[in-house]
């Protein structure tokens, strides 16, 4: 019997013929007209995929042999294929000698034939582009309407580009003519233009040390040039990271601020619908400036690139801002005049003043003003851009956990109400959740130190740690009455204060300690027990992610020659063993609201999981299931260079790569689907005495004799498995052999 796996083109061509019930039951469907997945309906398939993006579909290529072939996969492939992440801030050096740039592109150009040409939709040019490329697409790439230009800066830090916005339109008028959605750089910033220099900084002897030209040298900014050619536009995004300020005098709130809605309002056709932000936060007042000329629009924003942007910043710190009279600039910065200051009929002191009106970078303010934007102007439509829902955020962007800067740690702290207790951000909060989808993982790296918050930056003055968690609780609460999922992420690194030497990618280091009194007072290094501040929230988790690095490193990195890992590294290993026999001691009764847990952890600790009888009884319940994920589907660091499409210049030999001494990892999802709390047999006690609780080496000794769980079955030994195959395979022998007997006295 052939695999269910083991799909091919020819599968529908080569089965027997439907039954008359068979016809009835499948919709009288011919089976040429089905996918090799899952034998769907092509155009059910195609609905499917409509919610895929070009990873996924080369994944389905890669790894669904009935799929390498499918015109259905390759029009999913090509419809988006250079995306805005491929091209954003390419270097000089990387688009000519490296394979992520020209020679990439120069693949894509050969791969474009008749039979896929029609496929591609959008494309993310590059910075170094030529007018030729763009002539290129006019002709080769009819149903192309949607074009990236966010990674084209107006300033050309080398002579190998220099052409400008004016002589683009000129040489490529049909093909502007039929885009329908453009995304471009906010061209009213400069400093989103002019800081690339290093980045894209071109030094010969022939030319100034500092080689630049504009782009708008002979016309004028991208909106003054492209936006009128654009005769079929409906979709104006704007992608661009805030660049921050500190002080804007007259001048420069009219070319940030009003260049800005002018280029919009003056040069966007009559049929412009939707207006996207990617980032809202730099625009988060300028729209309400202007609202009633965005009652035809329909304004559509993203939160999550700014918070993201700050997730692993001091999300209490305010940006001091500063609006001055006055209209110098500096020299440089005369590229950018377009002289309309002068005619410009507004209060630049008092737009100014409004756009950065209580600004701060944090997540409370953004919330604050969000709620006040909807309810001061509600013609504005706002909707949100759909991405990024996942996020990872830290704790502290909705409490209060330090006190004031240089007071003693007895002073009253900031505020002694949280931003979770406001109602307009509980009302904000609701909004993200029900319009966005939002649904936060909260990384609690940084909360997993047996003395913590002494782990923490020495320069804040951080609450006692009772009332720190007292907060967080709160907060967690708080969200749940929202109907927010509590979702905690352990192993999201880049939220957590970086580690150093050899166990930086581990958990369950050693922690340093203070024992005796006075003059016998000495530091020790003690084992961790896993006191890592959950006690206080478990009750309330929803889903729970533990993930360590594909290397992992400190024990077995994907650079090492040796096959076998060192006695250290055995140690390290065996000592995070340790560390998780603790840790589900201590919480795995406490998660009696846990609904899923997602694992990508090495195979050896996962077989260690299987020990705790804590855990074991976390997964008593039969309403639990369990999703395994091969490890050959587990995204290798290799996967994300650049160069996984067909008409890359990477051609990657996996097996190779298979044969590298990397750790072997799996990656389960236990899950289950109701929502009822589990009976767990938890202690009764406090937050503080469950945390304080020692947790020693008897009580987590492995037990000689456990019983068989489902979710770790005992292993087959390898002798016994062939065996077993072998006496198989000898018994279909065997039938075969009486049938043909049979048959053959039958046929006598």
């Amino acid at each position: 019997m052939a695999s269910a796996y083991d799909f091919t083109e020819s599968d529908s061509e080569e089965s027997s013929p439907p039954t008359p019930e068979s016809a009835v039951a499948e919709g009288c469907v011919s089976q040429k007209l089905r996918s090799p997945l899952l034998r769907l309906p092509v155009d059910i398939f195609k609905c499917i995929t409509d919610y895929l993006d070009r990873d996924t579909a080369w994944a389905l290529k890669r790894v669904c042999r009935g799929l390498s072939t499918s015109k259905v996969v390759d029009e999913l492939l090509y419809r988006y294929p250079f995306q805005v992440e491929d091209v954003r801030d390419l270097r000089l050096a990387d688009w000519k000698y490296r394979s992520m740039g020209l020679h990439r592109w120069i693949n894509f150009q050969n791969s474009i034939n008749d039979a896929n040409r029609n496929y591609v939709q959008k494309l993310a040019m590059s910075h170094w582009c030529s007018i030729a490329d763009f002539r290129w697409i006019e002709e080769k790439l009819p149903s192309l309407t949607s074009l990236d230009l966010t990674a084209i800066r107006d300033f050309v830090w080398t002579p190998e580009e220099t052409w400008t916005w004016k002589e683009l339109i000129q040489a490529c008028p049909k093909l502007f003519a039929r885009i329908e959605e453009l995304e471009v750089a906010n061209w009213a910033d400069y400093t989103a233009h002019s800081r690339i220099e290093y980045s894209y900084s071109y030094n010969d002897y022939r030319f100034k040390q500092r080689f630049r030209q504009s782009r708008r040298r002979d016309g004028g900014s991208i909106a003054k040039m492209v936006f009128p050619a654009c005769t079929r536009l409906k979709t104006l995004a704007i992608r661009e990271r805030y660049s921050g300020f500190h002080a804007w005098n007259e001048w420069e709130v009219h070319q940030r601020v009003c260049c800005l809605v002018d280029g919009i309002t003056k040069y966007c056709p009559p049929t412009l619908s939707t207006l996207r932000v990617h980032d809202y936060a730099p625009y988060r007042s300028l729209f309400a400036i202007d609202a009633p000329r965005w009652q035809n629009l329909s304004l559509e924003i993203a939160l999550y690139s700014w918070m993201e942007d700050r997730a692993d910043r001091d999300p209490l710190g305010p940006i001091p801002f500063r609006i001055t009279p006055g209209s110098h600039h500096r020299e440089e910065e005369e590229a950018f005049d377009d002289k309309t200051f002068e005619s410009c009929k507004r209060d630049h002191i008092q737009v100014g003043s409004h756009v950065v009106q209580g600004w701060h970078a944090s997540f409370e303010d953004l919330l604050h003003n969000l709620r006040s934007v909807k309810d001061k102007h509600p013609t504005v439509n706002v909707k949100p851009i759909k991405v990024h829902q996942d996020m990872v955020l830290h704790p502290f962007h909705f409490v209060h956990v330090t006190h004031r800067r240089g007071h003693a740690h007895h002073t009253p702290p900031v505020s002694s109400i949280d931003p979770i207790s406001s109602p307009d951000i509980q009302t904000a909060l609701r909004w993200l959740a029900q319009q966005c989808n939002w649904r936060p993982l909260l990384a609690w790296d940084t909360m997993m130190c047996d003395v913590f918050p002494a782990n923490l930056e020495p320069n804040r003055q951080f609450l006692p740690k009772a009332e720190v968690m007292s907060r967080i609780r709160s907060m967690v609460q708080t969200l749940k009455s929202l109907n927010i999922p509590i979702r905690l992420s352990i192993g999201d690194r880049a939220n957590t204060c970086p580690n150093s030497g050899l166990d930086g990618s581990l958990y369950f280091g050693d922690y340093k300690c203070f024992i005796g009194e006075g003059d016998q007072k000495r530091e020790l290094l003690a084992p961790t027990q896993a006191r890592f501040n959950l006690s206080w929230i478990a009750e309330f988790v929803d889903e729970l992610t533990i993930q360590y690095p594909v290397d992992v490193p400190g024990v077995v990195g994907l650079v090492r020659n040796s096959k076998e890992p060192t006695e250290g590294e055995i140690e390290l290993l065996n000592r995070e063993k340790r560390g998780w026999q603790r840790f589900w001691a201590r919480y795995a009764c406490q998660f009696n609201n846990l609904k899923k847990l997602t694992a990508t952890i090495p195979t050896d600790i996962y077989e260690e999981w299987g020990k705790s009888e804590d855990l074991r009884k976390l997964f008593e319940d039969d309403r639990w299931n369990i999703l395994e994920i091969d490890d050959k589907c587990i995204p290798d660091l290799s996967f994300f260079i650049g160069g996984y499409l067909p008409y890359s210049s990477i051609r990657y030999n996996w097996q190779p790569h298979r044969k590298r001494p990397r750790m072997k990892f799996v990656q389960k999802v236990f899950f289950r689907l109701d929502q009822e709390r589990l009976r767990l047999d938890a202690a009764t006690m406090t937050e503080e005495q469950k945390e304080e609780l020692e947790i020693t080496d008897e009580m987590i000794a492995p037990k000689d004799s456990l019983p068989v769980h489902r979710f770790w079955l005992p292993k087959v030994p390898k002798a016994s498995w062939k065996a077993a195959s072998n006496a198989e395979k000898r018994k279909l022998e065997e039938d075969g052999n009486e049938r043909q007997t049979a048959k053959k006295a039958r046929v006598e």
